[in-house]
């Protein structure tokens, strides 16, 4: 935007900058909140209502730094959108590609799991009375990445966050808490997971006689992205000199949900050994330098087409 200003260019059709509120879902454990609203695809009470593991609502965490605002979240008339990303993946950086262009994002289906147990001493509980959560939840673990691994390469499986209560040294815990998600480029993968891991989750929680309280947070097909303006990033990293190849994006990005009302397309930057959400994510100036130009070529080549 500031170099646009800076070169004098104006374009026939305005641009604007967004910023979304929490793609990351890591606080409130619901990515793409605020893209989810603008798309539809969650109501605004309902993603205002999402707390916390201190309890903190949306709604209350946003009036408390005076972000709630006041005009209404919901779609506006857009002829594009376009979203500049570190690829959070190794394949640029291994096939030595400047750009990757995106060609859509991989399905996705998240749960929070609760496993319900018995508090009993360490000491004192033999194993034929214990009802360990933990150790009930560690089986479910295993099953999450069993079921990755038996899809090669593409199966994406994680429990990225665990909660342990009483979480004391000498206490069996008997309850809790952890997310799991799935991930995959094939929507019937991502059905057949959807089908398969409940029932085995419930199987393991049985034989442990403890509870498993299992919900689903959503389920996110596959989403292709727009061929015209997928072509217009190829042409800017064409026009611009850089090597470049096809990519699936293995992450979920707010692109996705916006790529339901409005043309879109992702542009990917290399990072450093593919670490991302990690204190070690970097990115090197020329690396950044070469996906803003792309990005810039295909804005500029959007907003002046003649239509």
């Amino acid at each position: 935007m500031r170099s646009l200003h800076d070169l004098g260019i104006v374009t026939e059709a305005p641009l604007e900058l967004i910023n979304w509120t929490d793609e990351e879902g890591s606080r409130f454990g619901h990515s793409l909140m605020g893209s989810g609203v603008w798309a539809g695809v969650y109501g605004l009470e309902k993603v205002n209502a999402l707390t916390d593991t201190e309890g903190v609502a949306v709604g209350a965490a946003l009036d408390s730094i005076g972000y709630r605002g006041t005009v209404p979240a919901k779609p506006f008339p857009a002829d594009a959108y376009f979203e500049l990303h570190i690829e959070q993946g190794p394949l640029l950086e291994r096939d030595e590609k400047q750009i990757g262009i995106v060609t859509g994002a991989q399905a996705q289906v998240w749960y929070d799991a609760v496993v319900i147990g018995q508090d009993s001493h360490a000491g004192t509980t033999p194993p034929s009375t214990r009802k360990d959560a933990l150790v009930t939840a560690a089986r479910i673990v295993d099953l999450v990445d069993r079921l990755m691994r038996a899809r090669g390469d593409d199966g994406r499986g994680t429990v990225g966050q665990m909660l342990v209560f009483p979480n004391s040294r000498n206490v069996v815990p008997g309850e809790v808490r952890f997310s799991v998600e799935f991930r995959h480029p094939s929507d019937a993968e991502i059905e057949t997971l959807d089908a398969e891991f409940p029932p085995a989750a419930q199987a393991i929680a049985d034989a442990a006689g403890v509870t498993l309280e299992l919900t689903k947070l959503f389920r996110i097909p596959m989403q292709p992205f727009d061929a015209g303006c997928i072509d217009l990033v190829r042409q800017g990293a064409a026009k611009s000199g850089f090597s470049t190849r096809e990519i699936v994006s293995g992450a979920g990005h707010d692109a996705v949900y916006v790529a339901r009302h409005v043309p879109t397309a992702m542009i990917f930057t290399p990072c450093k050994d593919g670490l991302s959400h990690n204190e070690a994510e970097s990115i090197e100036p020329e690396e950044a330098e070469a996906g803003c130009q792309v990005l810039f070529e295909a804005v500029v080549a959007r907003a002046n087409r003649v239509l």
